[in-house]
């Protein structure tokens, strides 16, 4: 996936948008019944997206195997699944949906873990200018 890194960031930005959102709205409504799940869109959706397409642009070979797409899709389906499961988990007692979106999320680190040590322990070298892509074309 070319743009792999691209992807998790505009992902891990409307993550943001979404916990920062929820964060208020607890916050002006002086309930804080949702912080479990506010934290968890903040940590796995922002941060943990965020650091995925980091990595990703500044190890370029990672996005060149077709694994990183199956990671991709994990980090992107296991997310909804688990923070959706989550409220059913604390307020109804069902935590299918947490469980099954939590280990698709596990199951997406190891594969990044197993990507990136494949990849830093087979010798590559960090991207001379990780920013290549990103900026403005000179006119």
């Amino acid at each position: 996936m070319a743009r792999i890194d691209s992807l998790f960031i505009s992902a891990a930005l409307l993550y943001a948008i979404l916990g920062v959102g929820l964060g208020i709205g607890m916050g002006m409504a002086e309930n804080f019944a949702y912080a479990h799940l506010h934290a968890h869109i903040n940590l796995l959706g922002w941060a943990t997206l965020a650091l995925y397409g980091v990595v990703h642009r500044c190890w370029p070979e990672l996005r060149r195997s077709r694994l990183a797409t199956v990671q991709f899709w994990l980090a992107m389906a296991g997310l909804p699944v688990f923070l959706i499961g989550l409220p059913f988990a604390q307020f109804h007692q069902n935590p299918a949906g947490a469980i099954v979106g939590s280990l698709m999320i596990f199951s997406g680190a190891i594969l990044f873990f197993a990507l990136f040590a494949r990849c830093a322990w087979s010798g590559a070298r960090l991207s001379a200018d990780p920013l290549a892509g990103a900026r403005p074309r000179e006119a």
